[in-house]
């Protein structure tokens, strides 16, 4: 789904009527009483089902049960997924979370050459506001693959989460060129986060969380002076993995061909980290582990 211009408008101003029929006031939690928190989880599920395009249904099988056992373990209020091949997968995904239903799931057409499509979806426990996926528009001279998912959650009275699921570029192929089509898929998020901002503004505070597989690092040496990363952060966001140890951050475990890299990041603003973790979850579920963040949200009146 796509939203632009007067039909953008149209879903933010109904949701915030709705929004505000269903919150019960705007005012503060009494004092003395914690923060609304959420916690949110990223997870490259590696082309599920099945870990490779074209599998088999055995091996199918295998990677939904191990998943299952997994994903059970989760205690997340919203699980934003990367590699999840459409919409009934995505809902398959979450199947062993009580409550969980899939709020968006993308579309994107498969790249050139290729007859299945990586997918991106956002499922959680909440209401959405609204939600949709888009994809990146044509750049220039580059277009870069795929696109984000997005939904708009009301969390605490008066304050609106904005969660945004990526799955960038991946670093087959030059790795400059791969580098300027993150970059390019950052300069393009960025403006749309404001706009959102700026519509959802009108709901209440605003928080927004960006995750997912960025196929880069800010502090690996393979991409020294790549621009996604920064991007962000210029634009007021703050990384969960600052001040965290590199070996306790490791989202890609090392293999025959590459070494381990924390290649699975989440960023947010206008939020308070409480914690951030990866989980530990079997290599036969995939390739990546799922990161997580606990975030608390500071409440006041209007």
């Amino acid at each position: 789904m796509k939203c632009s211009g007067r039909a953008l408008a149209i879903v933010i101003a109904a949701s915030a009527t709705i929004a505000a029929a269903q919150s019960p006031n705007n005012a503060a939690p009494p004092a003395g009483q914690p923060q609304p928190s959420i916690t949110v989880t990223f997870w490259n599920i590696q082309w599920f089902p099945g870990r490779r395009p074209n599998a088999s249904a055995a091996e199918e099988k295998r990677q939904v049960r191990e998943v299952h056992r997994d994903i059970a373990q989760f205690s997340s209020d919203v699980v934003a997924m990367e590699e999840v091949r459409d919409w009934h997968n995505a809902e398959l995904a979450v199947q062993p979370l009580r409550g969980f239903k899939v709020d968006v799931c993308s579309n994107f057409p498969p790249r050139e050459g290729q007859h299945e499509a990586q997918q991106v979806a956002i499922a959680s426990r909440l209401q959405p506001i609204s939600a949709w996926a888009e994809l990146w528009k044509s750049g220039d001279p580059i277009t870069p693959p795929r696109g984000f998912a997005f939904a708009a959650y009301d969390v605490a009275p008066g304050k609106v989460l904005l969660v945004y699921a990526l799955h960038l570029k991946s670093n087959r192929g030059e790795i400059h060129e791969n580098m300027r089509l993150r970059e390019e898929s950052l300069r393009q998020l960025t403006s749309h986060i404001s706009a959102m901002t700026a519509a959802y503004g009108k709901m209440g505070q605003i928080a927004c969380v960006v995750g997912g597989d960025f196929n880069t690092a800010p502090d690996d040496r393979r991409f020294a002076g790549e621009k996604t990363v920064p991007t962000l952060t210029n634009a007021g966001f703050s990384w969960a993995w600052q001040n965290v140890p590199a070996a306790s951050r490791i989202t890609l475990p090392p293999d025959q061909r590459f070494p381990p890299a924390c290649f699975d990041h989440i960023f947010f603003r206008g939020a308070t980290l409480v914690r951030a973790w990866v989980s530990e979850t079997a290599p036969q579920s995939s390739d990546h582990r799922p990161v997580n963040a606990t975030l608390s949200f500071a409440v006041s009146s209007r």
